[in-house]
C-alpha cells in the first residue's frame, strides 16, 4: 500500500511542477542516501540476526521493541520511496531519447533499487527480532530457560530501567 501511495505521489510530483514546461530534478544525493541507508540496515539486520536467533543472547525488552519499530517505520519508508520514484520516473519513460529525462529514469531506477533495499532489509531486522521457540525445555515445564523461569525477560519483569 504504502509503494502505491508513494507512486501517486511521485506521479503527482511531476505533474505538479512540470507545468512551467522544466520538471524537478533528481539528484543523486537520493539514490545514494537509500542505498546507504539499505546497507546500514543489512548491517543490523545480520548483527541481530545472529546475536538473537544464532547465538540465541538476550536484549533488553525495550530495546528489542526499539529494534523492530525501526524496522517497521522503515519499510513502510522504503516502499513508500521506492514507489515514489517509481511514479516520478514512469511519467518519462516515453521520452528516454533525450538526456535529462533518462537521467531521471536512471536515477529513479538506482533510488527504486535503493527503497526496495531499505524495505527488504528492515523486514528481515523484524524477522530477527521474533522471539524463537524455546527447544530446551518441553511445554509446560517451568524452569531456566523456558518462558516462565527467570532468566526470561520476554515479560519485561526484569528489565525496568
Amino acid at each position: 500500500m504504502a509503494a502505491l501511495i508513494g507512486a501517486l505521489i511521485g506521479w503527482t510530483i511531476v505533474a505538479v511542477t512540470g507545468r512551467d514546461g522544466v520538471p524537478l530534478r533528481v539528484a543523486w544525493s537520493g539514490p545514494i542516501t537509500l542505498l546507504a541507508a539499505a546497507a546500514v540496515l543489512v548491517c543490523i539486520a545480520y548483527v541481530l540476526h545472529l546475536r538473537l536467533q544464532v547465538n540465541r543472547l538476550r536484549i533488553p525488552d525495550r530495546q528489542a521493541v526499539a529494534w523492530l519499530a525501526l524496522g517497521k517505520a522503515a519499510a513502510v519508508v522504503g516502499a513508500l520511496m521506492a514507489g515514489g520514484y517509481f511514479g516520478f520516473a514512469v511519467r518519462f519513460l516515453t521520452d528516454l531519447s533525450t538526456d535529462a529525462p533518462r537521467e531521471r529514469v536512471i536515477r529513479s531506477a538506482v533510488a527504486i533499487v535503493g527503497g526496495i533495499g531499505v524495505m527488504l532489509a528492515s523486514l528481515r531486522i523484524e524477522r530477527a527480532c521474533l522471539v524463537p521457540p524455546d527447544k530446551r525445555s518441553p511445554k509446560g515445564r517451568s524452569g531456566p530457560g523456558s518462558p516462565s523461569g527467570p532468566d526470561s525477560s520476554s515479560h519485561g519483569e526484569n528489565d525496568h530501567s
